[in-house]
């Protein structure tokens, strides 16, 4: 069974040779180089005219990349899918030539859930994973194989279907990838679709598959989306956190609005991600320079085991926890926040600015202060102990702000002091509200009690943090 081409004379050339020139065109204007391994894409699948280039940033960063298998993700705009429809056997037709489906690996998640099914019809008239096609053609071999996957679902329970049957299938391989075809924001407003873009980035960055699932939903109530291939990208989010994939980097992003200088009438947004395996130790060894001094993978597993047991002990037997370290960078002292979510909700965070007392005694104390002295929240219940889950953030010293201008949100937490009041926000609150530099700055007062604007007459602080959690 060969599927043809549907979409060749529209959304791309039908001719071969205008086509390979016209790829060839975009992979040379996208100037990128990534030296990591790469196990996912997001790309976009406008037309090639609106989001070609786009798209050949991602497929640029792969030339070289060996990948014999590549697993296709992508939204259904014509046919009502169930769950989720693999296209389970034969070969895929463009101008290009024809790629084989890899029908063992297909067979294979087709048997681990009821709601993976080989449907093919579904695909007879889809264009987000076709277009994908030939700039797979044009930068990989030609012994690939490849298994087309369209879906609509956005509920996380069914999504975590797929993504338990992928994760079982490519644990140990090397030489696969994964791409989750999405265009982002449609509407009518050109300044929204910039905003809604680089919300999205920052939830593709921070591997926030539930942060943006939730955001679509908020969008599409008024009309709009957040990225039409949503459940698409928040599986592929899903199997990179699980095969351990967490570093993300951006490679390009616009709108169809810059692409054709018409930034009035209707506005699409476009964006392309790699996921990258790091380097050997790097995982382990990332620090923040201005802290000093680095903190290790096994240094947050043991402040993390430090924090969890101390809230067990207090909150079961009221007793404060008996702690000891032998590492030295535990010893020196240092400001750290202890926050406590349940079932993903705020459920108590305080922390200690002052660096006065050693890191893993005040990450202790935080966490008892978390749970019982929040002024938001009751004391934490033993009951709630198996829900309770939890992110430390150790901060570098205060920086003075002399313009607002040396703010990066996503980088920087933010202090503010006007008389007595005072208030602190931890620079992962901005990306994970979505907010911009002004509403930032805007939460920072109200966090101090203070007005809006006071921003502009206060004292302003900065810092940045090493942010970890048991996820």
């Amino acid at each position: 069974m060969v599927r043809k081409p549907v979409f060749a004379g529209s959304f791309y050339p039908r001719d071969s040779s205008l086509l390979s020139g016209t790829i060839d065109q975009y992979l040379n204007q996208a100037e990128v180089k990534v030296e990591e391994e790469i196990f996912g894409l997001v790309s976009p699948h406008a037309g090639y005219d609106y989001s070609g280039l786009v798209a050949a940033f991602g497929y640029k960063a792969l030339k070289g990349k060996n990948k014999k298998l590549v697993i296709l993700l992508g939204p259904s705009h014509r046919y009502y899918v169930k769950g989720f429809s693999v296209y389970g056997g034969g070969k895929w037709e463009t101008p290009l030539g024809v790629v084989e489906i890899d029908n063992d690996f297909a067979s294979r998640i087709v048997s681990q859930s009821k709601l993976i099914i080989n449907e093919p019809e579904a695909h007879s008239q889809e264009h987000s994973l076709e277009v994908q096609i030939p700039f797979l053609q044009k930068i990989l071999n030609r012994d690939f194989k490849i298994v087309p996957i369209v879906f609509n679902t956005e509920e996380n329970s069914k999504l975590k279907e797929l993504v338990n049957a992928l994760a079982k299938e490519l644990e140990g391989r090397e030489d696969w990838i994964i791409i989750a075809s999405s265009d982002l924001y449609h509407g009518y407003d050109y300044e929204e679709a910039k905003a809604v873009t680089e919300r999205v980035n920052n939830y593709i960055e921070r591997l926030d598959y539930r942060g943006l699932l939730e955001y679509d939903r908020l969008k599409r109530e008024e009309s709009t989306c957040a990225a039409c291939g949503c459940s698409s990208i928040a599986v592929l989010l899903q199997v990179m956190e699980k095969l351990g994939m967490k570093k993300v980097k951006l490679l390009a992003k616009t709108t169809s609005g810059d692409v054709t200088g018409e930034k009035k009438g209707y506005v699409v947004g476009y964006g392309s991600w790699a996921f990258l395996k790091e380097k050997k130790g790097e995982e382990e060894s990332k620090e923040l320079e201005s802290l000093g001094f680095n903190l290790t993978l096994e240094d947050k597993k043991i402040l993390l085991d430090i924090a969890r047991k101390t809230i067990d002990e207090y909150v079961k037997n009221n007793k404060v926890l008996e702690v000891t370290v032998k590492s030295e960078v535990l010893k020196r002292p240092c400001g750290a926040f202890v926050t406590l979510k349940k079932k993903g909700n705020l459920r108590g965070c305080i922390g200690r600015i002052v660096a006065d007392e050693p890191l893993y005694l005040v990450v202790r104390d935080m966490a008892i202060a978390s749970a019982t002295e929040d002024p938001r929240f009751p004391p934490l219940e033993v009951s709630e102990l198996k829900d309770i889950k939890i992110e430390i953030s150790v901060l570098t010293p205060m920086q003075k702000v002399n313009n607002v201008d040396e703010i990066e949100v996503g980088r920087d937490g933010l202090m503010i002091r006007k008389g007595f009041r005072s208030g602190l926000l931890l620079p992962q609150v901005p990306v994970e509200q979505g907010w911009d530099k002004k509403t930032f700055l805007e939460h920072t007062c109200y966090k101090a009690g203070l007005p809006s604007d006071a921003w502009k007459t206060s004292e302003l602080w900065k810092f940045q943090a090493i942010v970890f959690s048991e996820d």
